[in-house]
Formats: structure tokens, C-alpha cells, sequence
């Protein structure tokens, strides 16, 4: 299977591109990164699938040169708005490839947002802490905004407190679906999220750490060798698992 990284200089990228060369059932065919003409590079190397892993200013027209160039798309990017996401899904449909749009490519990841959306069914107070590197680019992470839509749709309602103050404006974090969303950049971090969730005379905690990208490696390839087998767009690496 031929494969194409977009993104291939950065931190990311960098991790994806090794892993694609060492895996046995998978060619390397061009490494895309700033100042590169993707769409020659499309046109010259052919690859089955391109791995996406840039900035959310170029994921949407790189998602789309990739499709129109009749390559599945494995996205691990986050930006893309729902309208850049229709518009993904009816492309990918009308040239019969596969597109998988993924917050994030760890398993453990995955889990952590299933088992998550299995407790709100049950203790529908919850909160979401997530941690990243200082350079991370957008906040909250798409981890964190999937895990809150989750929880979400999955509880009943949303509880409210009797009353609630912030005297530090931004001090009880931002909302996603009301669920309450708090961001850190610091150094020394990869990724990291706790789900917190409490209830009378009780709480649970969910928590993922990545302390090296090579975790996320695996579930690329996964999407690389799986995204033939759908056509349109996919969001989440669970539709593959």
C-alpha cells in the first residue's frame, strides 16, 4: 500500500513516517511538508491512502487535494469545521474513497471516551481536564471537545448549580455541550486527560496519558491499512476498531 505524509517535518509526522517505513505492508512514497506542491506530489508519487498531520489553517485543503486526487484521507489534524466536514464526506463519496477524521489515534484514548460516555448515563455531573505541550496550537483539544460531546449525548441533562461566580473569568473553564472544559499548555507534556465525575459522597476519575507519540503510531496504521474499506467521511478512530 502506498502512502503519502502530509505534515511529515513535524512532531507528528515525524513519529507517523518512521512507522509507515518499518511497517512491512506499507511503501513511504513522498513525505509533504510546508513550501511542498501537494497536489503534484499527489500527481507524481500516487498513493493509495495520505496521512494528514499539519495545522488547522491547511487541514480542510489538504483533506480535499487529497480527495480529489483519488486518495483515502486519514486525518489526524483537528480545525475542520461541520460544514468543511459535509463537504469532505460528499467529495470522498463522489471519488469512492474513504475519509477518517480523528481526534486522537490511541487506543487507550478511545477507551477512555467509551467508558466515559458509559458513566454520564450515570453521574451526570462531569468536568474534562486535559494537558498538552506548551506548542499546541488549539485549545480545547479535539479530545477534550469529542469526550465532552460525548458525555453530553449521553446524560440526561445537563445539572446546574444553585449558583456559580466566577471572580477570575475563565476560572471554571469553557464549555463544550455544558460540559465544563479545562485546557493546560505546559512543558513537559504530551497528552493527558482526566475525566472527572462526581455524585453524592463520591467521585471517578478517568485518566489517559501519552508520554510518547509513538502511541498513536498503531492507530494510524490501523486507519491506513482499514479507510479502503469505507467510503465518505468517518470521525473517530473508533469506527475502525
Amino acid at each position: 500500500m502506498r502512502v503519502l505524509v502530509a505534515g511529515a517535518k513535524g512532531r507528528m509526522g515525524t513519529v507517523v513516517s518512521v512507522g509507515v517505513e518499518r511497517a512491512s505492508d506499507l511503501e513511504l512514497v513522498a513525505r509533504v511538508d510546508l513550501g511542498d506542491d501537494l497536489a503534484a506530489l499527489l500527481a507524481s508519487a500516487k498513493p493509495d491512502v495520505a496521512i494528514e498531520f499539519t495545522t488547522p489553517e491547511t487541514v480542510f485543503f489538504n483533506s480535499r487535494a487529497i480527495l480529489e486526487a483519488g486518495a483515502h484521507c486519514v486525518v489526524g489534524t483537528t480545525g475542520l469545521t461541520q460544514e468543511q466536514r459535509t463537504e469532505l464526506d460528499t467529495l470522498a463519496r463522489e471519488k469512492g474513497c474513504g475519509c477518517l477524521v480523528a481526534p486522537n489515534f490511541s487506543v487507550g484514548a478511545v477507551l477512555m471516551m467509551r467508558f466515559a460516555a458509559e458513566a454520564a448515563r450515570y453521574m451526570p455531573w462531569a468536568e474534562v481536564v486535559e494537558r498538552h505541550h506548551e506548542r499546541k496550537l488549539d485549545a480545547p483539544s479535539g479530545t477534550a471537545r469529542l469526550t465532552a460531546e460525548l458525555i453530553a449525548a449521553a446524560r440526561s441533562e445537563a445539572p446546574a448549580p444553585e449558583h456559580e461566580e466566577e471572580t477570575a473569568p475563565g476560572a471554571r473553564g469553557g464549555r463544550v455541550d455544558e460540559v465544563p472544559v479545562h485546557s493546560l499548555r505546559l512543558p513537559g507534556s504530551v497528552a493527558h486527560q482526566d475525566v472527572w465525575f462526581g455524585a453524592p459522597g463520591e467521585t471517578l476519575v478517568l485518566r489517559h496519558d501519552v508520554i510518547d507519540r509513538e502511541a498513536f503510531v498503531p492507530g494510524v496504521l490501523l486507519a491506513v491499512r482499514r479507510i479502503g474499506e469505507h467510503k465518505g467521511l468517518l470521525v473517530g478512530l473508533e469506527n475502525l476498531l
